[in-house]
């Protein structure tokens, strides 16, 4: 009796043994040791830096994702589900996300301490890219389209859009637009800023808004001598900032379409010389998608000279039945005759249309601005 009670006994202790053994095990954390950095694609070079977004690997000594209880790149934790490890390595993808408090190192914490390292992560710049519509009336409501819009907080609230110091809140906005009406005191030919409140950056717009640089024809103080096509009625509801071109339904097909005629036009010799660096702007709408083998419209500076092309694909719009500003090549294709830039003074357009293609388009204020401006 004595004997099978010491042998139960015996066993109890050795069950309560391993069940230690294995708590042990689980409360145990490695100490994190050695660590380098490099990218997922090449292990030979450490890096200091990286981008947000960036996937980079961390090897060390205790680098398993078991043995880590958190991350922090400055103040940022990293979310540990997203990230994997394998044979002392751990990959994980950089957060999209501004630090509160930029200290320039990772943190790594585990029940053993918190291991430290020297860490660079670049943010991007919040981008503008345009303006849909530089002519959007006082009053108006102007989108503003972008990138980084969610990295910098750009919404209701939390930013604002500068009108050549004159501040409106933005109405909507998502990562890559925002809206915000026009001020209905706003001047003209000034540039426009988004500014993110809560971490203080701003970014300027490209082109100006109502810019007024180098008007080439806007139907109003800058005529064309050609007026069948021009639209005088103020009452007219396609009507953008005064007078403009329109050809429509109405319009009478011709094989050799002149709808707009415009000389002298402000050509500088620096933008005939170099017309790589120039580009030309106009508000351009569209009541239909345009067709590349239906319609190209024909740019002349020079009687003698072969015009600039614009196919409908220099055409295109985002919305149809909306102005936009749109963006044309600006080309000088020079006389085998006259070459001197004194020639090069009109600003004439002729459509090359089928007969009987459906059109309803409509240009303003044509202008010549330095390309990406």
């Amino acid at each position: 009796m004595k004997l099978k009670i010491y042998k139960i006994l015996l066993g109890a202790s050795a069950l309560c043994t391993a069940i230690a053994a294995c708590s042990d095990d689980k409360d145990y954390f490695e100490p994190i040791e050695t660590v380098v950095i490099t990218s997922v694609t090449d292990f030979n070079v450490n890096i200091t830096k990286a981008s947000m977004g960036d996937f980079i690997a961390i090897h060390g000594k205790g680098m398993d994702k078991k043995n880590i209880d958190s991350i922090l790149i400055d103040d940022v934790r990293v979310d540990l589900g997203e990230t994997y490890s394998e044979n002392d390595v751990l990959y994980l993808k950089i957060p999209v996300q501004l630090p509160q408090n930029r200290t320039d190192r990772i943190y790594i914490h585990n029940r053993s301490g918190i291991f430290e390292f020297p860490f660079h992560v670049d943010a991007p710049d919040l981008k503008l890219y345009r303006m849909f519509n530089e002519y959007t009336q006082p009053g108006d409501t102007l989108t503003i389209y972008g990138d980084f819009f969610d990295l910098y907080e750009i919404a209701p609230d939390q930013a604002v859009v500068d009108f050549g110091g004159k501040e409106m809140p933005v109405i909507s906005s998502g990562n890559n637009y925002l809206t915000a009406e026009v001020p209905e005191d706003v001047q003209k030919d000034i540039r426009v800023k988004v500014k993110s409140e809560k971490y203080g950056v701003e970014a300027q717009c490209p082109g100006k808004y109502y810019d007024r640089r180098n008007i080439l024809v806007d139907y109003d103080e800058f005529p064309s001598t050609n007026t069948t096509y021009v639209i005088t009625d103020p009452a007219d509801e396609e009507r953008l900032s005064g007078n403009f071109m329109r050809v429509d339904e109405n319009a009478v097909w011709s094989g050799w379409w002149y709808i707009s005629e415009s000389w002298p036009v402000g050509f500088t010799d620096d933008m005939l010389d170099h017309p790589e660096d120039y580009e030309i702007k106009c508000e351009f709408r569209s009541d239909y998608v345009l067709s590349a083998d239906k319609l190209t419209v024909h740019c002349y500076l020079f009687w003698d000279a072969a015009p600039i092309d614009w196919t409908a694909g220099s055409l295109a719009v985002q919305n149809t039945g909306r102005w936009e500003t749109i963006k044309l090549p600006f080309v000088v294709n020079r006389s085998a005759t006259y070459t001197d830039n004194s020639y090069y003074k009109s600003f004439n357009l002729r459509i090359d249309a089928a007969q009987g293609y459906p059109l309803h388009f409509a240009f303003d204020n044509f202008r010549i601005v330095p390309k990406g401006d």
